[in-house]
């Protein structure tokens, strides 16, 4: 029974009626406590009590409240710090109980208390090194500790007495701590506390080691023992290879150090300033355009629009100021024009005063739809089409403007390679003729765009040097401009100049949950609130109403939380019935957000008719015809418009009428532990600068509304920005893209340090290490002849070395394909309410014998891709929608097979690796290429190539561990999780193509292939070495047994090493012409002029299809070998 105490009557001067707790502690409908909480608070406030291990504390007193008698309880919890007390007053002492209880409620409730995960004791220590230790370090410390002196494992004994446990543990045999607690858990953890603060004050140095290792994840040491066996016969073909190996001149030519030979190299550009005849010419038919435009009735209309954008009245400003100055910052709020007119004011400025051909714009935009929509845009205001004056230039698209005289809108990646050619070589004049880089959306700082500015930086002083000064303006809505002013300061070593201009926005109003969730729970569609994912995000979002509650959005760690489709569908709904005109834009983070919203609004059971609306999706995998219509008016101009679209409508882009948006606060992000190799996509909260750009899509026309799917409290605590790229991703290809830009002078931390906010440098050595492992680097930090070629080849540098592989071992088709893969997203569709299905149509095309991910998307892949070059489309579209694929990311790697085959051809790996000549742009591949397409077991160590260093070692799909983790599982989706295909067997190593963490804790790996010992121990593992009992593999994976086979295969590694090093500077030596003279600007006429490239002497190159076969026939003999051995152990 909880403790009671009387006290004597006394008159009370606030009544603490039901009215009164529900005013005080109850009136904010997103924080109502759960209906049996209300109707049973008592069981509620003492069930929570007895999880702390104690009990309220009640104290019960009669009074008296404006001549009425009453009794009062006091019920207070002191386990809170503050304690939390709740006080009822009723006639009754059951009544007041009740009351004082029901207060307690929904103080709880509004603080989040019901939710906690209360320990009775400190969970965490801080040891003298502050390292915090939690039970889990703690844990895994004494393993490691064992581990190294080559104890057994701690054993732990347990006494009880009465309410305290007690706890003993032994090393060795030896009593090394104690501890006591409530429970067996706490006193557990008590235990493993105390033993580590005592091993850590005896001997800091092996904490100090073990913290070291426990960032990287070698502290887990060896893996279990793989137990390896071999045939004598295929041990035989091995050795007969690596002796013919030897002996191959091939081998005997390899390159004693693996860094590639920098030669200076011409390009062979001619430059593209016309002569002063021609630019005369030009300006003055660029004049003759202008004056039929401007006096042309037909262009009266959006030459009136045009002029009333708030831009135009600061025009001459805006012009004096670029003509002023290197580098100038315009903050232009939305709506005021800044990324369709200051491109045109510049241009049109010269085109008046007779100068329009010397005039030449480059204007980056952070996305591709962005690019090619502002582009057209542009040309339309000018009344005139696309490829005249104004054009773009994005991946796999491009519509060039005229020469001299233009505008053109292109991707930064796109600007990164033109600027490749033009940093490596220094009589490349190509870039001469353009006077101005815009760039646009500057506040978004994807890694690209800060590795942009460095470039503009250095291209400033370099066009200054040479007598040919270009001019840099950043623009942005929405800037802090004190960052980029500081970064490029002006040569009075003053801050950039920045001007901040005022938008034709009109006035938002911004609503959230607080303000029209009520309407909705009263409403007819209040069935949403009883959704689970809506039930709990409801849950969390009341956090932030509680009074002064804490939380930020950085700190309540539930970034990748579900999010609430039905409340998203349901807050449309709401829109259409309270308005009836205007568009709605509903800001989602990605692709799968999209489909679940569109397919609730047209399934659900909503009082709106969604069939009397039009639905468009804005995602980069929606055609481009589709896209635009979104830019159009509706054939009905009575006719609303929902638009699902992911951050690609926050700038840039702007969709006409919308009046209101819906933004559910969120976005995709990636974020990398580059120690770990650790990948987490997270959905994550978007910064309050990103709320203001988003409402601001609402006012573009006239007043809007904005609703945003979280609570006011929650907006107010977001964080002001996203954190920048370049401090969360994968820095490997970003040091590739600083390789590839060739700045003299200048090593890789030299050019990243010189970023607007530098990485951490220790990320930068971990990608460095990485790049050497893969071979694109040397000792010394310089580019080897692979990582030459690789920079030619545009995906990432492990996808490109499985492209070269392929194209050596004769299966280069299938490899083209497999990059493809690898470079996009998984095209395999899983529907909510069909995913049973989806996974077993995906199962339905796994090879046979191999349980791969990848391989199975392979195959389905040339399936379709088989109807479509048989013009059976409309077969191929039903076959996608049968197999749950995706037809539009099918063709996207369609589209990157061509472009990497052509990169292929222009760096002249497909010359130098043939025995005929051949067409440099053929259309058709050499039959030699593809002697061995098909072939399994290649197509397997090509994926290996690929993965290097991210294998898996175990048993089952829930049972791995990497060199850097304990326990990993298959994702969810893999067709390795299908019992179809699950087997029981001696340990398998799998590579896997990205590593992933949950919101749990769990790590999960994705797109997995199961390989067979000698494929990773010739083409995945990286550094091998002989023991006394065992070929140690990457310093973690132990393999046993016939030590005499494995003796052979580390020896034919190291000869088909020191071959493929031969083969990269061959490419280097004698291909460097066909990649020189490469175009970087897609799309332009290439030499189609038949050349015979030999990289490779006649008798290397026949040495390498010789090596190729061999190795295909070792691998397919020990695949049947393993398969034989598989079989039997089933039939066990």
């Amino acid at each position: 029974m909880p403790t009671s105490k009387h006290a004597k009557g006394t008159a009370f001067t606030t009544l603490h009626d039901m009215s009164y707790i529900k005013n005080a502690y109850g009136s904010n409908p997103l924080a109502q406590p759960p209906a049996n909480y209300v109707d049973e608070p008592k069981n509620a406030v003492h069930n929570l009590a007895s999880i702390y291990g104690e009990r309220p504390d009640y104290v019960r007193e009669n009074g008296r409240y404006d001549r009425q008698f009453l009794s009062r309880t006091t019920i207070t919890l002191h386990f809170f710090d503050p304690p939390l007390v709740g006080i009822g007053d009723a006639p009754s002492v059951k009544g007041s109980d009740r009351l004082a209880n029901l207060s307690l409620v929904y103080q709880l409730n509004n603080q989040g208390l019901f939710d906690a995960k209360p320990s009775s004791q400190s969970t965490t220590v801080t040891l003298s090194d502050n390292s915090v230790l939690d039970l889990t370090l703690a844990t895994e410390f004494l393993d490691y500790y064992c581990r190294k002196f080559h104890f057994q494992s701690a054993d732990i004994q347990y006494n009880s007495h009465g309410n305290v446990w007690e706890s003993i543990m032994s090393i060795n045999g030896r009593k090394v701590g104690v501890g006591a607690g409530r429970n067996k858990k706490d006193c557990t953890q008590a235990v493993y506390m105390d033993v580590v603060q005592y091993l850590e004050k005896c001997d800091p140095d092996l904490w100090k080691e073990f913290i070291s290792k426990h960032r990287t994840g070698d502290h887990l040491g060896d893996g279990p023992n793989v137990p390896f066996y071999m045939n004598r016969d295929l041990s035989d073909d091995i050795r007969d290879l690596c002796v013919d190996l030897e002996r191959s001149t091939l081998y005997q030519s390899k390159p004693s150090a693996i860094a590639a030979p920098i030669v200076p190299v011409s390009t062979g550009y001619q430059s593209r300033v016309s002569s002063s005849d021609k630019l005369a010419d030009k300006s003055y038919l660029l004049q003759q355009r202008r004056k039929r435009y401007l006096e042309s009735p037909e262009t009266e209309q959006i030459r009136a629009t045009r002029l009333a954008l708030p831009l135009h009245q600061r025009e001459e400003e805006i012009l004096s100021t670029v003509a002023a100055n290197d580098v100038c910052i315009f903050m232009a709020a939305t709506g005021s024009g800044k990324t369709t007119q200051i491109p045109q004011m510049i241009l049109d400025s010269y085109i008046d005063r007779g100068e329009g051909a010397k005039c030449n714009i480059l204007c980056t935009q952070p996305r591709r739809l962005a690019a090619l929509g502002v582009a057209d845009r542009v040309a339309t205001e000018r009344g005139e089409p696309l490829g005249k004056t104004v054009g773009y230039q994005v991946r796999f698209e491009h519509k060039l403007p005229e020469k001299d005289g233009s505008i053109t809108f292109l991707t930064i990646g796109v600007f990164l390679r033109k600027m490749q050619s033009v940093l490596a070589d220094p009589n490349n004049t190509d870039f001469d003729h353009v006077t101005h880089v815009l760039v646009d959306e500057v506040h978004e700082r994807d890694v690209d765009t800060d590795l942009l500015l460095v470039v503009l930086k250095r291209l400033i002083a370099e066009r200054k040097a040479k007598g040919h000064p270009i001019k840099v303006v950043l623009m942005s809505a929405t800037i802090d401009p004190t960052l980029f002013q500081n970064y490029f300061p002006d040569d009075n070593n003053q801050p950039a100049k920045a001007i901040s201009i005022p938008g034709r926005s009109f006035p938002v109003d911004k609503k959230f949950l607080d303000d029209y969730l009520p309407a909705i729970t009263e409403g007819d569609e209040r069935w949403v609130l009883a959704e689970p994912s809506v039930k709990k995000f409801l849950t969390k979002e009341k956090t932030f109403m509680a009074p002064q509650s804490s939380l930020t959005a950085e700190t309540e760690k539930d970034e990748d939380m579900d999010i609430p489709f039905p409340l998203i569908a349901a807050t449309v709904s709401h829109i259409l019935q309270e308005s009836s005109e205007g568009h709605v834009l509903v800001f989602l983070p990605g692709w799968e957000e999209i489909s679940r919203v569109q397919k609730l609004l047209t399934t659900g059971r909503w009082i709106v008719d969604f069939n009397d609306f039009e639905i468009h999706l804005l995602h980069s995998t929606v055609p481009l015809e589709a896209q635009q219509a979104v830019f159009r008016p509706p054939k009905n101009p009575r006719t609303r418009r929902i638009i699902l679209t992911t951050n690609i409508a926050e700038t840039s882009v702007t969709i006409p009428d919308v009046v209101y948006v819906v933004d559910s606060a969120r976005l995709k992000e990636n974020r990398y532990d580059p120690e770990r190799h650790m990948t987490s996509l997270v959905t994550s909260w978007i910064g309050s600068s990103n709320v203001n750009q988003r409402a601001g899509r609402a006012g573009r026309h006239r007043p809007g509304t904005y609703y945003g799917v979280l609570s006011r409290g929650h907006c107010e605590a977001l964080n002001t920005y996203q954190t920048v790229e370049m401090a969360r991703v994968d820095l490997t290809n970003v040091v590739m893209h600083v390789k590839a830009l060739n700045f003299p002078n200048m090593d890789v931390k030299s050019v990243l340090g010189a970023t607007i906010e530098p990485p951490d440098p220790q990320r930068i050595d971990i990608a460095l290490e990485a790049l050497r492992v893969a071979g694109a680097l040397d000792t010394e930090e310089n580019l080897t002849a692979l990582g030459r070629i690789l920079l030619q080849i545009p995906v990432d540098v492990h996808v490109g070395r499985l492209v070269l592989y392929g194209s050596f071992f004769r299966c280069l088709d299938d490899a083209l394909t497999l990059a493809a893969i690898l470079s996009s997203r998984d095209p395999w569709l899983c529907p909510m309410m069909m995913k049973a299905e989806a996974r077993k149509a995906k199962a339905s095309w796994l090879p046979p014998d191999f349980r791969s991910d990848i391989l199975a998307t392979w195959k389905a892949y040339n399936a379709w891709n088989k109807m479509m070059s048989e013009r059976r489309y409309i077969e191929a579209h039903q076959f996608c929608q049968d197999n749950f694929l995706s037809r539009l990311t099918l063709q996207s790697m369609q589209r990157l097979r061509s472009q990497i085959l052509s990169s292929l051809r222009q760096a002249g790996v497909l010359r130098a690796t043939t025995q005929g000549p051949m067409r440099a742009y053929a259309d058709e591949l050499s039959p030699e290429l593809n002697e061995h397409s098909g072939s399994l077991p290649i197509l397997a160590a090509l994926i290996t190539v690929a993965s290097q260093p991210k294998f898996a070692l175990g048993f089952a799909p829930a049972a791995l561990r990497t060199r850097r983790d304990k326990k990993v599982m298959m994702q969810i989706n893999s067709i390795h999780n299908d019992k179809s295909n699950s087997y029981r067997g001696p340990k398998q190593i799998f590579a896997f193509l990205e590593k992933r963490s949950s919101t749990d804790g769990a790590t999960f790996l994705s797109m997995a292939t199961e390989l067979n010992y000698a494929t990773y121990i010739l083409f995945g593992a990286h550094k091998l070495e002989i023991t006394r009992s065992a070929l140690r593999c990457d310093d973690w994976i132990p393999m046993i047994g016939d030590l005499s086979a494995l003796e052979d295969l580390m020896r034919l590694k190291k000869l088909l090493d020191g071959c493929m090093l031969r083969v990269f500077s061959g490419l280097v030596l004698g291909g460097r012409h066909g990649r020189a003279n490469v175009r970087q600007s897609e799309g332009e006429d290439e030499d189609e002029a038949e050349e015979d490239v030999r990289p490779l002497s006649p008798e290397e190159t026949q040495e390498l299809t010789f090596l190729s076969r061999d190795v295909v026939k070792i691998l397919t003999k020990y695949h049947a070998e393993r398969q034989n051995f598989n079989n039997s152990y089933r039939g066990r």
